[in-house]
């Protein structure tokens, strides 16, 4: 059984390591478009204002579960497919999670945790730092 929670405590550690001054707003303001706006437009935000986030949150749905074998984007996209790194293909994939709205309020619900996890570490970090 793949552990979701543990995922995106994975991927919420790596986010909140990237190296940027303004993670934290960054991270802040990606939430709330994602809670206000919707999946769609969280991605957009972050393809302009920060894109290393959109990365990591692209390898989180892509990357092979090592216990499990199975990918995120599995769920979403079916049976050996993945997100497109490039970012028109990759908006063309989040159509097609948007066709089925269970899908959709799905992936919110795991990239809402993984940011919040991210937000966590990034506050922590500095908590430590000061």
């Amino acid at each position: 059984m793949l552990n979701l929670d543990y995922k995106c405590m994975e991927y919420g550690q790596k986010i909140g390591k990237i190296s940027d001054s303004k993670l934290e707003n960054n991270l802040r303001k990606a939430l709330g478009v994602l809670q206000e706006d919707g999946v769609y437009a969280m991605f957009l935000w972050l393809e302009k204002n920060a894109s290393r986030v959109r990365e990591k949150l692209v390898e989180f749905f892509n990357k092979e579960d090592e216990n499990t074998h199975v990918k995120l984007s599995n769920y979403f996209l079916g049976e050996n497919k993945s997100f497109s790194p490039n970012f028109d293909e990759f908006c063309k994939d989040l159509r097609e999670v948007a066709e089925n709205l269970d899908k959709l309020l799905f992936m919110k619900k795991l990239l809402e945790r993984t940011l919040t996890y991210a937000l966590y570490h990034v506050k922590a970090k500095r908590d430590k730092n000061e």
